[in-house]
Parts: C-alpha cells; structure tokens; sequence
C-alpha cells in the first residue's frame, strides 16, 4: 500500500509539473487510483469521455512513476464511477466531491447514453487524422465512401492487412463520421473476441432475444479482427444470421482481418463468400515518406517536446512494419525525455530511449545498403557498379538478387528506398528478386549456406 501511494503522489506531482492548473483540475484532480496488481495500476475516472487525454498525455508520467517506484514498466486499466465494483467502491475510501466539467462534455455525455447504446466508437480515431500513403489509399476511400453513405456503398467492406496498419482506426472513423452525420444512428463497434464473449454469455443467461435485438437492428456493424472467428462454429452460425438479418435490411457491415477471405481457414464458406460480396480492400505497411508523415502527426501528441527532423527521419528508418511500434518508440522517448528533463529529441537520445524496447537485433542495428552491396561483390566477385547496373549476365543477376534480399531482410527501408539505391529501380523489381530468393532458399541448401556465410560478414 505504500508503494501505491507513493506511486500515485508521483503521477500527481508529474502531472502538476507539465499540465497547466485548470487541465490538472479537469483531468487529474477527480481520479483515483484503485490498485496496483499484476503490474496493472487501475484508475478511475469519473467521465469516460477523460480517458483518451490518460491514454496519451498522461501516459509517459503513469510510466515514468512506475519505473521509479516499482522498478517495471506500468501498464494501465480504466474503470469509471457507474462500473466501480463493490470491492473497488470499498478502496476508494475518501468521501466523494462535487463534481465539476464543461458544460459541452456533460451534455455530451448525456446525449450519449440517451441516443444509443454504447456505441464504442473511439473518438481519437478519425478521417482527419488519419496519415494517407501509398499502401492505405484505397482502403481510406472505401471507408470514406461507406461513412457517407452507410449501406449503399461496398457491403460489407472487408478491411485486410498486418497488424498496426491502421485498419481500426478506419472502422472507428466511420462509425465517427456516420455519427457526426446522424447523431441517433444505432452504431456499434466491437471486437470479435468480444463479439464471441457476449454470445457465450447470453447463451448462459439464456437470454438470446437480447444479444439479436443488440445486434440485428444496428445501421452500422464495426466488426475488428474477424479471423478470430475461426473454429468458433455456433457463434459463426450467430454471426451468419446477423450478417444477413443487416445486410437484407441494407445496413451497413464493415469487417477487419490480418487475411484476405479467402485465406480464412475455419471459416464456413458461406461466410467467406458473403464476405466477399462487397468490396476486400488492403492495407500495407507505410513506406518512409507515410512514416515520417505519420511521425509528424504523433508528436503534436507530445507538445512539450522538440524533435529534430534528423531524429524523425532516423525513427521512420527504424520502424517500418507497423504504426503501433512508432507509437510505442514515441512513449520511451517521452519517459525518457522526461526523467532527464530535456525537451530537445535528438538522435542520440531516442537511442537511448530505443534501447528498452524489445528489438530484434537487425532492426537495432544500422546496417548501410553499400555495405550489404560491398560484401555481397565480393562474395560472388563482381563489383558493386555491376550489381547497381543492367547487365544480365547470370552471376551478376544472382549476386544483384541476393543482396536485394538482403537488404530487405537486414534493414528497415522501404521497397522504394531499396530500389532507389540499386540503381533506381522499381519497388516491384526489388520485391520480385525478394520472393524469388526467398522461394530459392526453401530449395537449394548451398545457396542458404552461401547467405548465411555473407551474413556473418556482414554483421
């Protein structure tokens, strides 16, 4: 207990530091923390509509505060004053005060509940901010195009890419934008997980009518991560009725998945065939440019701190596969910044910064392009001026193919970046001599010793 008081008197002191005095009273003064367990802090608030001013300006001092205190990265649980539990009601031991907020967010609140019923649509994720390149294009306009006019326009839209890639944001964007149209619209966003979790739970309370009525009379079905479906027969047949109890009645359905439908497996057919009556639409990983323009984005989130442009570009550099891990390197940056009391990022600090996060030591470690060509000429005796060159002689094509693998597998540039220091070449011809290495490999055992041996070289 008195590591948790000290913890929360830290996160108070913190945010008294770097908040101005009616913020702090807004957002900080009516909190409290519940527990400290699993290394979980539980913090109630008494306003849903606070938590993602927690989540992003608040969080590098929860963390900061559970390093100095409990010596771990602290991770954070939210319940507000209508969920408190008995037993959390029983831990909040001070008597409660008047509650003061803006007039705007009361009513908003109210309206809230009056209108529909938890549509758990995130307001942090919108159209606006929501960064556009070259491997989120078509997905933004069919989101785009489904907000405007909710089913009538690719139904369902069917979202598909790796994780981080932003496909939630575009589901919540909708479900924000049709809002904004149409306040009364019955809107609903939700995890499959979730989705499966509350119909084994009204299975169990025999109370089926319930989750249909929930469910079947929406205009607009949010649905995340629908692989989760898979091997989950009878809710499968649930959500089979519910797709076409919306989908007759010209309701909109927006599905997300980390795979085509087809590539479904444990799916039934007739749910991936009615997945594809719409419109599949893929996101892939942002290429530097995207990244960097991302970068710019979340650092308005971290108003107190200056990042050099240099040290931006050295981020997009180094996180290529998803937009959480640049998230995720911003918040160590911020804790570091803030317990060394600087407010100038520069690229010597964000390693430093980067250094506790679990990275794989490839995407650590700089590894120059000219380097990976330097060695892989050598190997396979031709010069680095062939390799970035046109001749099609064999040797020269394999060595040429090989260290574009290379340079794919061993850094973090873009296709485009790849191919630009290869003679300026097409991302799609660096991406061809990718997979034609990499399906080479699974075959020709020679030609893996003979990377494994260039790669010891190189590193």
């Amino acid at each position: 207990m008195v590591q948790e008081e000290q913890f929360w008197q830290r996160v108070q002191e913190l945010a008294q530091k770097f908040l101005k005095q009616a913020t702090y009273d807004y957002y900080v003064s009516q909190a409290r923390l519940v527990k400290v367990e699993n290394e979980t802090a539980t913090i109630q608030l008494d306003l849903p509509l606070k938590q993602l001013f927690w989540d992003t300006s608040l969080q590098p001092m929860l963390i900061q505060a559970g390093f100095e205190i409990f010596e771990f990265e602290m991770k954070v649980a939210y319940v507000f004053s209508d969920q408190a539990t008995p037993q959390i009601a029983q831990s909040l031991e001070e008597p409660k005060r008047d509650m003061t907020y803006p007039q705007d967010a009361e009513t908003q609140l109210k309206e809230s509940h009056q209108i529909q019923d938890k549509p758990d649509v995130n307001p942090k994720y919108t159209f606006d901010n929501f960064v556009q390149g070259e491997g989120n294009r078509w997905a933004f306009a069919a989101a785009s195009a489904v907000s405007e006019s909710p089913g009538t326009a690719y139904n369902p839209l069917f979202i598909w890419g790796g994780s981080g890639l932003g496909k939630t944001h575009l589901l919540n964007a909708i479900g924000n934008k049709v809002l904004a149209d149409n306040p009364r619209a019955r809107i609903r966003y939700i995890t499959t997980d979730n989705f499966i979790n509350e119909y084994i739970s009204h299975i169990r309370l025999n109370s089926m009518d319930e989750l249909k009525e929930k469910f079947r009379n929406l205009d607009v079905l949010l649905i995340d991560d629908i692989q989760s479906l898979a091997q989950k027969k009878s809710t499968q047949e649930e959500f089979f009725n519910t797709f076409n109890a919306l989908y007759d009645n010209k309701k909109q359905i927006v599905l997300t998945s980390d795979r085509t439908p087809s590539q479904l497996d444990g799916l039934e057919e007739r749910l991936v065939t009615r997945f594809n009556w719409g419109l599949p639409v893929d996101i892939t990983p942002p290429d530097f440019e995207t990244r960097v323009a991302i970068l710019n984005q979340k650092i308005q989130e971290y108003s107190h701190l200056t990042f050099k442009q240099e040290t931006i570009e050295y981020l997009a550099n180094h996180f290529n596969s998803n937009v959480r891990e640049l998230e995720g390197a911003l918040k160590n940056i911020s804790l570091v910044a803030n317990v060394k009391q600087v407010d100038t990022i520069t690229v010597d600090l964000a390693v430093e910064a980067l250094r506790s996060r679990t990275q794989t030591p490839a995407s650590m470690t700089v590894i120059p392009i000219d380097k990976i060509q330097h060695e892989v000429g050598q190997f396979y005796g031709v010069s680095v001026k062939e390799i970035k060159g046109t001749k099609r002689v064999q040797n020269i094509v394999q060595a040429r193919q090989v260290a574009m693998y290379l340079a794919r597998e061993l850094t973090d540039n873009s296709l485009p970046k790849i191919g630009k220091e290869f003679g300026n070449r097409d991302h799609s011809t660096v991406l061809h001599a990718y997979n034609k290495i990499k399906s080479a490999l699974a075959k020709d055992d020679n030609l893996a010793i003979e990377l494994q041996t260039i790669r010891g070289k190189i590193r």
